[in-house]
């Protein structure tokens, strides 16, 4: 064999290691990237899957506070009516029967007038008045705003690790390629075409949370 034909095997092999090394750790890494991006998609799916139940709590609890609101906003003109109309017996009778998450704030609004008269406004205006219904569905619904954005950013990180396992596919193809060329030129681009795509999608998948599972 001349020197030239020894030459040019040795550095076919040397490609040879090269792709060799790239090709394992790309498909070390593209096994994780895959592996992350199903884990990443599962906690998107149980984010997505909680805060559709959480709102349809909140929306529950919402319609919950609206009957209560309904019963509290009937009782308070049947007692203006009775109050009125003079037969105070009748008032006193449905000021008993209120609800107890309306009396402070119906007791609160007596109080900002002189006895036997009528305030102005209505107990409704006052801090005083508050549902624990319409409490609890605002606190259910912040809470479902918040899963849906975590499934929101579940769903970035598994595009993003798709987006690394493909580049990484493009390094098996590149790297595989490399050696079917005895062109030392379009050898070199095509691994430094690998190598360029192996160091960006390593990044990638270095910057983005890890989701180990156990």
């Amino acid at each position: 064999m001349s020197e030239s034909q020894e030459e040019t095997v040795r550095r076919d092999r040397r490609v040879e290691l090269i792709a060799a090394i790239m090709l394992s750790i790309a498909t070390v890494v593209t096994a994780w990237a895959a592996y992350q991006a199903t884990r990443w998609s599962g906690d998107q799916s149980e984010s997505y899957t909680e805060a559709s139940a959480t709102r349809t709590e909140s929306v529950r609890s919402s319609t919950l506070a609206n009957r209560q609101i309904l019963i509290d906003v009937d009782t308070f003109l049947n007692w203006m009516d009775a109050e009125q109309s003079g037969d105070h017996g009748l008032a006193d009778d449905i000021h008993a029967r209120m609800r107890e998450e309306f009396l402070p704030a119906f007791n609160a609004w007596l109080a900002t007038a002189p006895p036997g008269s009528i305030p102005d406004g209505t107990p409704f205006e006052l801090p005083e008045y508050r549902l624990a219904a319409e409490e609890k569905s605002k606190f259910l619904e912040a809470k479902a705003s918040k899963l849906f954005a975590e499934g929101n950013e579940s769903n970035q990180v598994s595009d993003d690790f798709v987006l690394a396992a493909v580049l990484f596919a493009s390094v098996l193809f590149f790297s595989g390629l490399a050696g079917t060329f005895d062109s030392l030129r379009a050898q070199l681009f095509l691994l430094i075409l690998g190598a360029v795509m192996l160091v960006v999608g390593t990044v990638i998948v270095l910057t983005l949370p890890q989701s180990i599972g156990f």
